[in-house]
């Protein structure tokens, strides 16, 4: 069953208040086929990348592509609404006239106040019928419609399932929702992140969910949760200098290995001279052996493929670990 991740911070009281929240499962809704691959350096180069792509999780033949899904993604956001009807915290449920992917909610809470939110079903559509790595689609629904109703169903934060992890920094003057209450910046264009792990998402916390926490018991309870995490860490060599890293258990985690000591530890004594970071989509990191010839614009035409696919992007930086710091690599 793939989590889904609540992007948007929420907010509610008495009388209602509009709040964003965006609603998207973690994985790419796209295809990629062999043919598909133009790259001009080598045929070396291009194997690599296929390899790399196969690894990672995207389908590799031509007839996947080309394959009709059973359902428009239409068809799949209002079997979302009919579901999303039968809950009584439901108020309204409105289509989005210009995106069939998008429906608008407006829920109740238990005392009276309102949240507006929109959710949006297009990278569940691409974990069903492109990726594939969605089969049950009652149970892809079902998630949707509780990380939806989360908003007003709202648990108790339980310091053992607090994570620091990466997301994209929401750009200065954007119009997008403040969802990162809970954040500290990192490098780039990326930042650190506090969210609960529920069964059925990654929820943003806010000031409010801490009570008598401080922010340092938060981070000091997100470095213990992901060094559990560890653990479960899975790594796949790509042509020996590149190595891709996923939790297997818990896929929209990963991104959060990279605030682990143990992780650079790894990555430390498989290249002693230092590695290059590439964070493409947000449940996979992968890391490329500084020293390799032309290691640096590798890691960014694979950014670069990532970006052009329209896969679920996080950053098109590369990154290095400097001194114990994240930074930008040049």
């Amino acid at each position: 069953m793939a989590k889904l991740e609540r992007i948007a911070q929420l907010s509610h009281r008495p009388g209602g208040i509009n709040t964003a929240l965006r609603i998207a499962g973690l994985s790419a809704c796209l295809a990629l086929a062999p043919a598909g691959f133009t790259d001009t350096r080598d045929q070396g180069h291009q194997t690599m990348f296929k390899s790399l792509l196969s690894k990672i999780g995207f389908p590799g033949g031509a007839a996947a592509a080309q394959e009709q899904p059973p359902e428009t993604i239409g068809q799949l956001r209002d079997a979302v609404v009919e579901r999303l009807r039968r809950e009584p915290e439901v108020q309204e449920i409105t289509a989005d006239a210009a995106d069939p992917a998008v429906l608008r909610v407006k829920l109740v809470d238990a005392g009276g106040g309102t949240v507006d939110g929109t959710a949006n079903v297009t990278n569940v559509y691409g974990r069903l019928y492109t990726l594939k790595n969605d089969l049950d689609r009652a149970a892809a629904i079902e998630n949707i419609v509780q990380t939806i109703l989360v908003a007003v169903r709202r648990p108790e934060i339980d310091m053992a399932r607090v994570f620091a992890n990466i997301r994209f920094r929401t750009p200065e003057g954007s119009d997008a929702p403040d969802w990162a209450t809970l954040s500290e910046p990192l490098a780039g264009d990326i930042r650190i992140v506090y969210q609960l792990d529920t069964p059925e998402s990654l929820m943003g916390l806010s000031q409010a969910d801490l009570g008598a926490h401080s922010m340092e018991d938060l981070r000091a309870a997100a470095r213990q949760n992901i060094t559990r995490e560890m653990a479960s860490l899975q790594e796949e060599r790509v042509n020996g200098g590149i190595i891709a890293y996923r939790l297997p258990d818990n896929p929209p985690l990963t991104p959060a290995i990279v605030l682990s000591e143990e992780f650079w530890a790894r990555v430390e004594k498989t290249f002693p001279d230092g590695a290059l970071l590439m964070l493409r989509q947000r449940d996979e990191v992968a890391v490329i052996d500084r020293k390799a010839p032309g290691a640096m614009g590798t890691a960014q035409r694979l950014i670069g493929m990532a970006r052009e696919r329209g896969t679920d992007f996080l950053s098109d930086l590369v990154f290095e670990r400097r001194d114990g710091k994240l930074e930008v690599a040049e």
